[in-house]
């Protein structure tokens, strides 16, 4: 294995998920990754993979259009915190993005096969994936 290959293995990958709230109740959307997708039945933040070039507001306002079928506007983005998590194979730096929207909007699941509105303490009993966990005390002081 070269050096440079082994360094490139080391990097974190630049992720980016969104805190999706309503202010009808106050809930977040988390989505369940579907059949075929890496972590299938995990609950999660919906976002992705930041590619090269890519502003994190625009990767989000990407993959949640590509994901869930929703026009956001980067403009009203609001970076919350972020943090690393390692997996077995990989580690990821997830920044979390938020935005409020005053209606409970229409989705199409493209790589989700549910959706929830929840508070943050009911994602502790959800089981939302290890590396959205981290947020959930964030969001419970915001809420």
């Amino acid at each position: 294995m070269s050096v440079s290959t082994n360094l490139k293995k080391s990097q974190p990958i630049e992720v980016v998920a969104l805190a999706l709230q309503r202010t009808l109740d106050n809930r977040y959307l988390i989505a369940r990754r579907g059949p075929g997708q890496s972590g299938a039945g995990e609950w999660e933040f919906p976002g992705g993979k930041v590619e090269v070039g890519e502003l994190q507001t625009g990767a989000l306002v990407r993959e949640i259009d590509e994901e869930l079928g929703l026009e956001l506007t980067a403009e009203k983005l609001k970076l919350v915190t972020d943090h690393v998590h390692s997996y077995p194979n990989k580690t990821v730096h997830i920044f979390l993005w938020k935005i409020v929207l005053s209606d409970t909007p229409t989705m199409i699941l493209t790589e989700h096969d549910d959706i929830r509105w929840c508070t943050p303490a009911e994602m502790i009993a959800v089981g939302l994936s290890q590396g959205d966990r981290a947020f959930i005390s964030v969001l419970s002081s915001l809420t």
